[in-house]
């Protein structure tokens, strides 16, 4: 009797495997949705962290470095270098700027990264090649040419000494780097700030942000310092000054949580599908064991005992299909042709609501049907009938 419950899942197997192969499948969408959305904040956070600067300025009313319009003249913001709350030599200028390169022939998206090679806002090293060589002088100097050479991310598959193309530049590869993506695996290629002066505004001498680091606060316990240094920068009428804070969560506003409402909405529809779907395929299934339901209570099972087997059924078929779905989601994951990030923490929960969803639906169902006089599963095996002639009862074999 311990094993009965085991029996009669083998016996509607099909029913079983087609269960948990439905909890799998919305187990999985659900994991890798919020996979998508978790990896693109990862990539764009990446970069900004990478460079080490908490001080992001722009141009005056551009919304943010990230975010809007912004052109600044690199000698207007030289008594940035001199300011007391940043440290010396930190103050670098910075070219960030989307760019539609052609790769092979073959158009694709990318961001061009320019900068100065001893300042912020490029890589440290490079895992293959060499670094570019960077311009000599740190002001814009047309008698300064800078070889048009290139840094890329290993991802892109491009290899040393390939050639990408940039408007009207050609740009030589000359090394690549690790983990440095944007929102959606967009590569950024990094090269010297006159060559992305060059091939993105025609030598035209201007950056679109500045970046620089903070002084360590000298009060102590204070770990606010770097706040207080971009509201004093921000008080001034030509420029914006932010947080590294307050520039990740620009981005991610931006670039994340504003074009993915739909891809909220569309999961939150499908936690909403989900557990109406899961709830009624374990309660249409359990409503169908109505009859041996009967049966055993009428041979003298009590409704605790017939309420175990029917929840050790549910439990098994959830534990099963969320188990499935949560292996096979990072499976996806590894193999999806994006990053995808999915949060171990956020997976747990969703196995757990939707155990709880397939168990709570189980046990509405077993409720209903334990609730069957035994009289109904023996009409329901044993033909009893009058005839016209008298009354005789026709019993059937059972």
């Amino acid at each position: 009797m311990n094993t009965l419950f085991l029996k009669d899942m083998r016996y509607r197997r099909t029913r079983v495997i087609l269960t948990s192969v439905g909890i799998t499948v919305l187990v999985s969408l659900i994991l890798l949705l919020g996979g998508i959305m978790h990896g693109m904040r990862i990539q764009a956070q990446q970069y900004v962290k990478s460079t080490g600067a908490d001080i992001w300025i722009s141009a005056e009313g551009s919304g943010g470095a990230f975010i809007g319009f912004s052109l600044l003249i690199e000698e207007n913001m030289a008594p940035l270098n001199t300011a007391p709350d940043l440290e010396t030599g930190s103050v670098s200028p910075l070219i960030f700027a989307q760019a539609r390169p052609l790769i092979r022939g073959k158009s694709t998206k990318a961001i061009v990264v320019g900068y100065m090679a001893d300042k912020l806002g490029g890589p440290t090293g490079v895992v293959e090649g060499k670094m570019f060589k960077s311009s000599k002088f740190k002001d814009y100097r047309p008698e300064d040419p800078v070889p048009d050479e290139v840094i890329v991310d290993e991802k892109m598959g491009v290899q040393i000494g390939e050639q990408i193309t940039i408007g009207t530049d050609t740009l030589k590869v000359v090394g690549k780097t690790k983990s440095l993506m944007f929102v959606l695996d967009t590569p950024l290629l990094f090269m010297d700030v006159r060559v992305a002066q060059k091939v993105l505004l025609g030598n035209y001498p201007r950056v679109n942000m500045m970046i620089a680091k903070s002084k360590p606060s000298t009060i102590p316990g204070k770990t606010d310092q770097a706040i207080t240094i971009a509201a004093n920068l921000d008080a001034s009428d030509a420029i914006e000054a932010r947080t590294v804070k307050q520039t990740l969560d620009d981005i991610i506003g931006y670039y994340v949580d504003e074009p993915m409402k739909a891809v909220q909405f569309l999961r939150v529809m499908l936690w909403l599908a989900s557990g109406l779907l899961i709830g009624m395929i374990t309660y249409v299934t359990m409503l169908e064991k109505t009859q041996e339901i009967g049966v055993l209570k009428a041979i003298g099972g009590s409704n605790q005992y017939v309420m175990s087997l029917l929840l050790k059924q549910v439990a098994i078929i959830s534990v099963i299909g969320v188990s499935i779905g949560f292996c096979l989601s990072y499976i996806f994951a590894a193999a999806a042709p994006i990053f995808v990030a999915i949060n171990f923490t956020e997976s747990i929960i969703v196995a757990a609501i939707s155990i709880i969803v397939c168990c709570g639906s189980g046990y509405l169902a077993a409720r209903k049907a334990i609730a069957v006089d035994p009289m109904i599963a023996f009409r329901g095996e044993i033909d009893m009938g009058y005839t016209p002639q008298g009354e005789t009862f026709a019993h059937s074999d059972a």
